[in-house]
């Protein structure tokens, strides 16, 4: 068999990618002026006829383009070696020495507890719990000969389901449709097909931008957390799990309900075959009890939702919120340690050197590299942070809070959908940080809708790992059809979140 050949397209893109990363050594440092205030005084920034001259250093332009090179080749290229490339690019930029990155790159507590994270998520992917639980949701009687309720029903358990496993979800429910839509004469084309398919990825992104314990908005909380307590003059918001949770709980539930609105109102789907779905189609296998390692892996999951939730929840001013809040970091650990102590039949709940070959070392390697580089990147030294906070001082100028909050949520969901949902998120987030900082405005509501915002990226191919499959099943979907209904559906979650999602932040946060 002989070996497959780079297209083209890849090699232009690499060398793209390669020269981004030096060009960093040549590129003018941009500059920009503005009012000198006593804070830019004490930085040491120089003052030219009453104003401050706010420069972005060459060590900061050296690793701003190394980064940019880095995002670019995860987008165009591939999202692995990248990763390696960027870490040898810092450690030979001299910006501090490699023993020094590679402690930042893996000595991170953040990067230290999303690697054991992703260990227990991918136990809790071999144990097939979602499956399980997805069989026994279809099987009710109470979904059959109402199509509305029926597509509720999918559309809600998917968003739940998901917690335990985005990227999984929709090879889990999709051949569950197929082998509806075959059933009652849907073919390719028609809206219902068409809508549902699309549907299932906009709610795995909702759970993505709801979830607390593992991805997603876990890792951008985590970033939140991890700034607070680095940098404890920056007044960085609390934004406790369990609140952003019921936050984002009741915006993604408020979007589920319009996106089902817009299906029947305004798409005008037509539902009537799915009155003849048999139900025997979804019960064509018998549905054996849970095993004990299934049900040991679900506890082990509850301990650890509430360890991360708990301290949001009863405070931490009394001695279990706050050792729980001391030591989040250890959940994962916790659980780790409990489905690979306990023993049913002579063997543990989970073995995680069986989850070696799913583990999604692409998702780790990339989120490591974009904490270590975007912290290069806006790290002291490189004046980006400042550059970029007050460019958008500049551009966001007499703004009220809720249209701050607007434009911020705009901007999240929209360049989104161009580079990773994740790297957007950590790299803005210190930069809108200080922009509130520097408005004398709280910063938790903002952020709790822009870390929501960030995550709905389904309208282009690179915007996520979750739009790539869908562009990828082209059995069912034309481009066109993954277009106009991603991009309407990212239009109704962004309303969502700011009409309901704004008020509902200033009240918790």
């Amino acid at each position: 068999m002989s070996a497959a050949k780079l297209s083209l397209g890849t090699i232009i893109h690499t060398v793209i990618g390669i020269g981004l990363m030096f060009l960093g050594h040549v590129l003018p440092c941009p500059s920009l002026t503005v009012p000198v205030n006593d804070a830019l005084v004490a930085a040491g920034f120089p003052v030219v006829d009453g104003n401050a001259v706010i420069t972005i250093t060459r060590m900061g332009m050296v690793n701003a383009m190394i980064f940019l090179g880095v995002v670019y080749l995860w987008t165009f290229v591939d999202t692995l070696w990248p990763c390696f490339l960027g870490v040898l690019m810092l450690a030979f930029s001299g910006f501090t020495p490699a023993p020094k990155v590679l402690s930042s790159f893996l000595g991170n507590p953040m990067v230290v507890m999303i690697f054991f994270t992703l260990c227990f998520a991918t136990a809790l992917i071999k144990s097939n719990v979602s499956s399980w639980l997805a069989q026994w949701i279809l099987r009710r009687d109470f979904i059959i000969g109402r199509p509305w309720t029926f597509t509720a029903v999918i559309l809600i358990a998917s968003y739940f389901l998901a917690f335990f496993e985005q990227t999984s979800i929709c090879f889990l429910i999709w051949p569950v449709l197929y082998s509806i839509f075959d059933q009652v004469g849907f073919k390719r084309g028609d809206k219902y097909v068409s809508i549902m398919l699309v549907l299932i990825i906009i709610m795995a992104l909702l759970s993505f931008a709801s979830d607390p314990f593992k991805t997603g908005a876990f890792l951008l909380l985590g970033n939140v957390w991890g700034l607070a307590a680095s940098n404890p003059g920056m007044n960085v918001p609390a934004l406790p799990a369990a609140s952003y949770f019921c936050f984002a709980l009741v915006v993604s539930l408020v979007s589920i309900a319009l996106l089902m609105a817009a299906m029947r109102f305004v798409f005008r789907v037509d539902v009537s075959p799915l009155m003849k779905l048999d139900p025997e189609v979804l019960r064509k296998e018998p549905l054996p009890p849970m095993t004990g390692y299934q049900i040991g892996v679900l506890v082990a999951f509850a301990i650890f939702a509430c360890w991360i939730l708990l301290p949001g929840i009863i405070g931490k001013d009394n001695v279990i919120g706050a050792f729980l809040g001391r030591n989040s970091l250890l959940a994962p650990l916790v659980a780790l340690f409990l489905v690979g102590f306990v023993h049913l039949r002579g063997k543990p709940i989970a073995d995680i050197s069986e989850t070696a070959a799913v583990y999604p070392w692409r998702i780790f390697l990339l989120i490591a590299v974009a904490m270590l580089l975007g912290d290069a990147m806006t790290g002291k030294g490189t004046n980006v942070t400042v550059y970029m906070e007050y460019m958008l001082r500049g551009a966001l100028a007499g703004f009220g809070y809720v249209p701050l909050c607007i434009a911020v949520i705009l901007l999240g969901i929209s360049c989104t959908n161009f580079c990773n949902s994740v790297v957007l998120g950590l790299v803005l987030t210190p930069v809108l940080l200080a922009m509130c900082n520097a408005f004398g405005m709280n910063a938790g509501p903002l952020m709790a809708c822009f870390i929501y915002a960030v995550l709905i990226a389904a309208c282009t191919p690179a915007a996520s790992p979750f739009a790539a499959m869908l562009f990828g099943n082209t059995r069912w979907l034309s481009p066109k059809e993954i277009v106009t209904y991603s991009v309407s559906s990212s239009l109704i979650i962004a309303g969502v979140v700011i009409v309901v999602g704004i008020p509902l932040a200033m009240l918790i946060f």
